[in-house]
C-alpha cells in the first residue's frame, strides 16, 4: 500500500531576531520538519507601547548600561550587520528563503493577528521573543503555539534564566519546549533536556547552545507540537525572574562569568 505523504505544518516564527533568533530559525529550516510561512520580528524596546527613546530609558533605568548594550548588540545591531554579512539576521534569512516578515511592536494588535491569520499557520513558534502573547495567540484548539525557553521549567520562568543561574553559581542549565499559556512560561511541557556548561562559557554562548538544542527538540516532537493541548503539566511551584538589574549584572561578573566575549561572535559568523 502506498504511504500517504503529509505536508509539514505551516509555522509562523516569533522572535526579537539577532544572533539567537537566527540560530533557532536556521535550525528549524534545516530540520525539514516545518514550513516557515511567516516571521514576526519584535520591534519593541522593553516597554509595551513605548517608543524607542522611552524604551531605551527604561532599559537603562532597570538594567544598567552593560546589559542594555549587550541586548542591543545581540539583537538590533546583529540584525543590521547580518543584512550585509549573511548571519545573525532573521530578516536576511527570511529574504533568502522567500518568507514574509512583519516587524511589530505588539503582535497582539489587529495587524499582528491578521498577519498570522493570512499565513494560515498551524503552529506559532516563539524563541527569544520579548512580547507576552494575549489569549487569542496562545495555544488553542484551532492553532497550536509553543515556546523554546532556556531553562528547565518550572524553574527559571521569565527573563534571562541563564544569566540568573550563572550569577547564583548554580549549574542546572537546560532548555524546555512548552505550550504557550496565558501566564508566562506555565504551559504544558513537550520536551526538555539538560546541558552541561563549562565555567568559561558566557551567557551568550550558553544561550546560543540552548537555542539550537531547543530547536532540535521541537523538530523531534514536531507531530506532537501541532496537536494543541498535549504535553505534561508543570508543577505550580518554581522560580521566576523579571528583567535583570544592574545589581544582577554585577553579581554575574563577581561570580567570574560574562555576558559575552569577543570570540562568541566569531562562532555565530561561521554559521551562515
Amino acid at each position: 500500500m502506498e504511504q500517504k505523504l503529509t505536508a509539514p505544518p505551516r509555522v509562523v516564527f516569533l522572535s526579537s531576531g539577532g544572533l539567537l533568533g537566527d540560530a533557532v530559525l536556521r535550525r528549524l529550516l534545516d530540520s525539514g520538519k516545518f514550513k516557515i510561512v511567516g516571521i514576526v520580528r519584535s520591534r519593541r524596546v522593553m516597554v509595551r507601547g513605548a517608543g524607542f527613546l522611552r524604551g531605551a530609558a527604561a532599559y537603562f533605568a532597570r538594567c544598567g548600561v552593560v546589559y542594555t548594550v549587550y541586548i542591543w548588540t545581540i539583537t538590533t545591531f546583529a540584525e543590521f550587520v547580518g543584512l550585509f554579512s549573511g548571519t545573525g539576521s532573521i530578516t536576511r534569512r527570511a529574504k533568502r528563503h522567500g518568507i514574509q516578515v512583519l516587524h511589530a511592536q505588539d503582535v497582539n494588535e489587529p495587524r499582528g493577528q491578521q498577519f498570522i491569520a493570512d499565513c494560515q499557520a498551524d503552529l506559532l513558534v516563539s524563541a527569544h521573543f520579548d512580547q507576552k502573547l494575549d489569549p487569542p495567540l496562545c495555544d488553542r484548539p484551532e492553532r497550536a503555539a509553543v515556546n523554546i525557553h532556556p531553562s528547565l521549567l518550572p524553574d527559571g520562568r521569565g527573563l534571562e534564566p541563564v544569566l540568573h543561574t550563572m550569577s547564583q553559581r548554580r549549574s542546572d542549565f537546560g532548555v524546555t519546549v512548552h505550550r504557550i499559556a496565558a501566564d508566562i512560561d506555565t504551559g504544558t511541557v513537550l520536551a526538555a533536556t539538560k546541558l552541561t556548561v563549562d565555567k568559561k562559557e558566557s551567557v551568550l554562548r550558553v544561550m546560543r547552545r540552548l537555542a539550537e538544542r531547543g530547536a532540535d527538540l521541537l523538530a523531534a516532537c514536531a507531530d506532537q507540537a501541532t496537536d494543541p493541548g498535549t504535553g505534561l503539566p508543570q508543577t505550580s511551584d518554581g522560580t521566576y525572574h523579571s528583567w535583570p538589574t544592574g545589581r544582577d549584572i554585577g553579581q554575574l561578573y563577581r561570580a567570574g562569568r560574562h555576558l559575552m566575549k569577543p570570540q562568541d561572535i566569531a562562532l555565530f559568523c561561521r554559521n551562515t
